[in-house]
């Protein structure tokens, strides 16, 4: 496996206004938004050594939270400045494939006319429900 390098202070200095206008929670319920720098050290983790979301080491946040965010700066264009903002300063990213236009998911908002009540694991609730006349 290869060796990575989490961001040094300089370089988190060039990126992190990319991160700054990231929304703040407002409510005290829930758990609290990861910080970025962590996000982006797991980000470039995946990025520099080909592994997937499963393989991310424990010193990083969850990795469905570190996907989700790697999709949403993937698809309004910060995963690509962040990459060339590093470049610019001597660390190259390898995106081994994963940040092209083509792996880019589609963000579809939620239906008002979804289903209720579907549950993964009960294939019977994945059925439209019928409606009485």
């Amino acid at each position: 496996m290869m060796l990575f390098d989490d961001l040094k202070d300089h370089e988190w200095e060039l990126v992190e206004t990319l991160f700054a206008e990231e929304p703040q929670r407002s409510e005290r319920r829930g758990r609290p938004r990861v910080e970025a720098r962590a996000v982006v050290n797991a980000v470039l983790w995946v990025l520099s050594t080909g592994e997937g979301w499963s393989k991310l080491p424990g010193r990083y946040p969850s990795p469905p939270t570190c996907r989700r965010r790697f999709d949403e700066w993937q698809s309004d264009g910060t995963l690509s400045e962040m990459v060339r903002l590093l470049a610019c300063a001597g660390r190259q990213v390898s995106l081994r494939g994963r940040a092209t236009a083509a792996s880019v998911k589609p963000v579809v908002p939620p239906s008002r006319d979804r289903l209720r009540g579907a549950f993964w694991t009960n294939p019977e609730s994945w059925r439209a429900p019928v409606k009485m006349a």
